[in-house]
């Protein structure tokens, strides 16, 4: 019998819809903890990374973005892309609302502190998110938008480099964080369930949502402010080299 080496990308992908297929909802965090496995092993040139990303003076040109964005697979279930930020760019504070996310640093290193809303809840009741859903929606509705204000407990404070191990966030775990290159460009490779815009029942699309430190309580409690896009930050794109995914 022939055997067939697949490539690391495509068991990520395979696993991936596997994993948030509704279908397998009661075994997710089996399969989770399997995916974050199977990513931990991925580099660069398992996506076909363009390696001139890495060079530091591809970021010295006047007209280009401070980050790259590099789609690799999208369906109505999973988001798979890679960014790539310029040295010392920090992607700034945001929000990943009601989502799982899978981060895997495969070039460079960066600085990632990540926040977990304060009292933290390990599992949102259904009931209280159903009432907190239809008074969301029906602000929304009225065209209210107040920007959110909350206290958040510093979750993890760490550096990863493409040996380090790949970072979770969970829908109430880590859901808030930002990204800072060091000294050199660096890339990761992020699955986001469900994608952004994607809808949430009776609130509507999933939207990123930014936040500054408005408050250092401790060490560890901040207070967040909901903010506007900072100007900074802006992406252009690039094609996905690597293994052919659809």
């Amino acid at each position: 019998m022939e055997i067939v080496n697949i490539p690391r990308i495509v068991s990520t992908y395979r696993h991936a819809l596997h994993t948030f297929d509704d279908k397998f909802k009661n075994e997710l965090t089996t399969n989770l903890n399997k995916l974050k496995t199977i990513m931990d092993g991925l580099r660069a040139d398992d996506l076909g990374f363009d390696k001139t990303l890495n060079n530091p003076d591809t970021w010295k040109k006047s007209n280009k973005a401070p980050c790259t964005y590099i789609e690799v697979f999208q369906n109505s279930q999973i988001n798979m892309s890679i960014f790539v930020l310029r040295p010392g760019f920090k992607m700034p504070l945001h929000d990943h609302p009601h989502m799982h996310g899978l981060l895997k640093v495969v070039a460079g290193a960066v600085k990632i502190r990540s926040f977990s809303e304060y009292p933290l809840k390990e599992a949102v009741n259904e009931i209280d998110f159903a009432v907190r859903a239809k008074h969301e929606a029906a602000r929304i509705a009225q065209g209210i938008h107040k920007r959110r204000r909350l206290f958040a407990k510093v979750s993890s404070d760490r550096v990863c480099s493409e040996n380090s191990a790949t970072c979770m966030l969970s829908p109430t775990i880590s859901n808030y964080h930002e990204i800072e290159a060091l000294e050199l460009p660096a890339a990761f490779f992020d699955i986001l369930s469900p994608p952004y815009d994607t809808l949430i029942e009776g609130i509507g699309p999933r939207r990123c949502r930014y936040y500054t430190v408005a408050n250092e309580i401790s060490t560890n409690l901040v207070e967040l402010q909901e903010t506007e896009v900072p100007s900074c930050f802006y992406c252009d794109q690039a094609p996905y080299l690597g293994p052919m995914l659809a």
